[in-house]
């Protein structure tokens, strides 16, 4: 059908118009978005700040319910707060949304902040709005479904603060230039946290909390995975309690920025190249492009085997448990403990009471999660991935995975050796043969920073006692939750010093030759880790009055990260216990990470000087 010549000429003039609109259109909104865009440059520390402000006010409304007693009215009010709080977390993810020019890459960016906004609005509708009754239909019968929802409330809050911050976690690893200073700082702020927690009414059985000096000793002992204690952690501390300690074991044991960086990795993307330059050296990685499968890998091997510990304690164990639930409890408490080898345990000796002492199934339990916690994350992934890897099964370990193993084995088996011997007549004397052998091996195991004990640690002899010294001050292996100089540096001192023995000018290890800046640096971390125990044995020398032996013993414990006393930690004077707190975090964060992160770094020069021999004899 041909249309009418007037039609088409009013079609025309229509779509003129509408392209005319059409371009108008377009360019107002490209004029729109430009000005938000300079809106939202200059709105967005002010959103920042908000959201900051939000999470403290979060924090502060679970935590005061928590450490302190309120009336009802003051709990009715904490709820009205923690609605508007909720209110305010929707309401900044709205205004973000609205303000940015690409919204559907903002979405993609933050698909589970926005999952968790919508189910915002649903819970501050049911609050607002209690005809509808959404949280009570879902309680069904629950005897008291606004408490239900309350306990809920408090959690979910706790839940976008941790979003929040993951969010900001990659913009923070792009600012940092010093590696080690981050690290150093990562350590303090869980500290401080864990102090300030630990200081509140509602950790303690008595209600009152921790003194300030007594709550940062068990928090840095908690958080430098060492076991110190000057409370007794199975009495003292209430669940409240014994949750922030377990808290503090793990994130000190992987690292909390390991840990953050996993959980981001869980919500988002990946990192960008710098994040991951900023990571490799927390994980033990040299290449930057394995940093985000290696760090995967830690924390889920470390979780792994803590269930597999944790599933390994309550079959074995014999004690009787007032209910299922803290039977659970103490599994997990104690299998985070032994792998992380923090020595916290929530029975007051330890293990050395009659039920555990010689349990079979405790002990092998706690001993290979020790030596697994010690031997380092990178040395048990090269063993799984040349077990597993087809393609690497004629790859032979690299020197690094040999020597752990060599002398790790080597020492627990000396130690052992030396401990049964010594002891034989002394404090093993009351055992059978199979459990004297047992006992031994236990304390050789655990004297490597890990801190639980099966028998009196202050009973023991003076000459199995510098066995443990000897033990405690090695310690663990690289890129793992122990402490000490670690077996490595160890192996690398003794090797160096049979090849010099024997006229030797090079080190040679396993058919290969080492490079000199390893012994360089091997014994300058035993020159600074004997250097800060003797400073810091002389000065709890003129501040306590206690034995050598027992200072000694006290102060390598806690450089070492051990964790193991001969009964004077509660009875050290505030100023003793501070010393002991700075021991413990140099051990943790490694005295030569400390003096990297905080010297005056110079350039390697170009230029080298003529060589001049020096006598040494």
């Amino acid at each position: 059908m041909k249309l009418p010549y007037r039609w088409k000429q009013k079609w025309v003039q229509l779509l003129q118009k509408w392209r005319v609109f059409k371009k108008d259109l377009n360019l107002n909104f490209r004029y729109l978005q430009d000005d938000i865009y300079e809106i939202d440059k200059v709105a967005h520390p002010y959103l920042r700040a908000f959201t900051v402000l939000l999470s403290v006010l979060v924090i502060a409304s679970v935590l005061i319910p928590i450490g302190f007693e309120l009336t009802p009215e003051l709990v009715h009010l904490n709820r009205q707060i923690e609605g508007w709080i909720l209110f305010g977390f929707v309401a900044n993810f709205l205004l973000r949304l609205a303000l940015t020019n690409d919204h559907r890459n903002y979405l993609k960016k933050r698909w589970f902040e926005g999952i968790v906004s919508i189910f915002s609005i649903i819970l501050l509708i049911d609050i607002w709005v209690s005809s509808i009754g959404v949280i009570a239909f879902l309680s069904g019968d629950a005897p008291n479904p606004e408490r239900i929802f309350l306990q809920f409330l408090k959690g979910y809050l706790l839940f976008i603060v941790v979003i929040k911050f993951l969010q900001y976690l990659p913009e923070l690893l792009d600012q940092q230039k010093n590696t080690a200073r981050f690290l150093v700082y990562s350590f303090l702020s869980l500290i401080a946290s864990g102090t300030f927690l630990l200081m509140l009414p509602g950790a303690t059985q008595d209600s009152q909390g921790l003194m300030f000096i007594n709550a940062l000793f068990t928090s840095t002992s908690a958080v430098c995975v060492t076991g110190l204690i000057v409370v007794d952690t199975a009495t003292h501390f209430t669940l409240f309690g014994e949750l922030v300690i377990l808290t503090l074991i793990q994130l000190g044991g992987i690292g909390i920025v390991t840990f953050a960086t996993f959980l981001f990795l869980f919500i988002s993307g990946g990192l960008g190249v710098g994040q991951m330059n900023t990571l490799k050296g927390m994980v033990g990685e040299s290449n930057t492009s394995l940093v985000t499968s290696t760090l995967k890998q830690v924390v889920g091997f470390t979780f792994a085997v803590e269930l597999i510990g944790a599933i390994g304690y309550y079959i074995s164990w014999e004690v009787s448990f007032p209910s299922h639930g803290q039977r659970i409890l103490f599994s997990i408490f104690h299998a985070i403990s032994a792998f992380c080898n923090a020595g916290f345990s929530l029975f007051t000796n330890s293990l050395a009471d009659g039920a555990n002492a010689t349990n079979l199934g405790i002990n092998i339990t706690t001993i290979i999660l020790i030596v697994l916690g010690g031997l380092g994350f990178t040395t048990i992934w090269e063993m799984i991935r040349t077990k597993t890897d087809r393609s690497r099964w004629r790859r032979r370990l690299s020197i690094h995975t040999r020597t752990v193993l060599v002398t790790t084995a080597v020492l627990i088996v000396i130690g052992t050796a030396f401990i049964l011997a010594m002891e034989w007549d002394q404090t093993l004397a009351g055992y059978s043969w199979g459990n004297k052998v047992l006992v031994s091996l236990f304390q050789s195991v655990t004297t490597r920073t890990a801190g639980f004990n099966t028998i009196n640690t202050g009973a023991i002899g003076i000459s199995a006692t510098l066995v443990m010294l000897i033990l405690m001050f090695i310690g663990g292996s690289p890129a793992s939750t122990a402490g000490g100089i670690k077996t490595t540096t160890f192996a690398v001192l003794m090797r160096s010093l049979v090849m010099t023995i024997r006229g030797y000018d090079r080190m040679e290890l396993f058919k290969r030759t080492v490079p000199n800046r390893v012994i360089f640096r091997a014994m300058t971390v035993i020159l600074l880790a004997a250097s800060c125990i003797g400073m810091s044995t002389i000065l709890l020398s003129i501040v306590e009055d206690h034995a050598f032996m027992d200072l000694l013993f006290e102060e390598i414990s806690a450089f070492a990260t051990v964790g193991l006393s001969r009964g004077i930690t509660s009875d050290l004077t505030p100023w003793g216990k501070v010393i002991i707190v700075v021991s413990m975090f140099l051990g943790r964060v490694g005295i030569l990470t400390f003096m990297v992160a905080f010297a005056s770094r110079i350039d390697t020069h170009d230029y080298e000087y003529p060589e001049e021999t020096i006598m040494v004899s």
